[in-house]
């Protein structure tokens, strides 16, 4: 519950950035024989000179620039990942520094879910909400790595997405948000000192573990809210593949409409905790006034969280670059190109 002397705070604006490169489920088919994911087309790969942070801070920029905020005028900077170039040296700093803001902006990493960027939203809101900043930079940028050999690896993609928060000039408020923790075993993990993420395939186990954390959540927001999925226009699930959104969104009662703008994996992959913030953005480039939102990150192994906004006025990205503008940018790279690209070949 929010103290009486908070001020309401929402999103300004939203930018995001996706890699040009792309390689086809066709290329893996090809080396492999098969691809893993369902309803995955092509996936963003980051060049060589491409990370999290270069990703996040081309993201942070946009979002500024969509703003019309400089950078001077940030007070703080929360930046989220599950595969940061740096495990102990702030990353959120970095991006901070790139992009011009304040050396007395506040910074935060956020990372070890693929929730965290929507853990990093929420936070950057309450950061201003409580007062102790006017305009805030959330960043959410990931390229997750897993062996080559295994499944879980063909759903990787990476991407970058930022939004600013503030308390004026708001196109999206934050109405309402919940949380759910669930614990789950070997679901998607990452051990400290390793590069590559794992998975054990336990099945049915873990479908109902994401099935039960993400309808809990949903219907948390919504019961802490007294409305019901008529009142939204558009719901986001992210964290996991869009065919499982789409049967939630059957179970949960919503309308398929209401999740397809929200649905971007099919030609970018899976890009971890960027996957909300970058699915919020496009739904954000075609809002209209008065339209609800609700959107819903769930972390395996950690649980979900839920955020819910209502549209105040348009947020629609500077010419060239939107969601869909970047998403036109593409060439095609071959398997072999790809394990170079992400370091898969040879000693790591």
């Amino acid at each position: 519950m929010r103290c009486e002397n908070s001020m309401q705070a929402g999103i300004i604006s939203s930018g995001v950035y996706i890699p040009r490169l792309k390689i086809k489920r066709e290329e893996y088919q090809k080396a492999w024989g098969y691809f893993s994911p369902r309803g995955i087309e092509e996936k963003s790969v980051p060049d060589f000179d491409e990370d999290s942070i270069t990703m996040g801070a081309e993201a942070g920029s946009n979002a500024l620039r969509n703003a019309g905020v400089d950078a001077s005028e940030v007070d703080a900077v929360y930046f989220a990942s599950t595969s940061p170039p740096y495990a102990e040296k702030q990353n959120a700093s970095t991006i901070a520094v790139a992009l011009g803001c304040r050396s007395d902006t506040a910074t935060l990493d956020l990372t070890s879910s693929t929730k965290s960027g929507v853990s990093a939203l929420l936070s950057c809101l309450d950061f201003v909400s409580s007062g102790r900043g006017k305009t805030a930079l959330v960043v959410a940028a990931d390229c997750p790595l897993a062996d080559p050999s295994t499944a879980v690896e063909h759903q990787l993609g990476a991407a970058g997405a930022a939004m600013v928060v503030g308390s004026e000039r708001v196109g999206a408020l934050l109405d309402g948000s919940y949380a759910v923790t669930r614990e789950s075993i070997g679901e998607r993990f990452r051990r400290g000192g390793e590069s590559r993420l794992t998975r054990v395939d336990l099945g049915a186990y873990h479908e109902a573990v994401l099935e039960e954390a993400v309808s809990s959540c949903v219907n948390g927001v919504m019961r802490k809210l007294s409305r019901s999925p008529k009142d939204y226009d558009f719901i986001a699930f992210q964290g996991i593949e869009d065919a499982k959104a789409l049967e939630l969104t059957k179970k949960l009662e919503f309308e398929d409409k209401k999740v397809s703008a929200s649905l971007i994996s099919a030609k970018i992959g899976d890009v971890g905790a960027a996957s909300p913030l970058l699915a919020l953005s496009k739904i954000l480039e075609s809002a209209s006034v008065g339209q609800r939102v609700l959107l819903c990150s769930y972390g395996p192994g950690a649980g979900a969280d839920a955020a819910s906004f209502v549209i105040e006025q348009k947020t629609k990205p500077a010419a060239g670059i939107g969601y869909e503008d970047y998403l036109a940018r593409k060439e095609y790279i071959d398997y072999a190109t790809y394990l170079k690209l992400r370091r898969s070949l040879g000693k790591n």
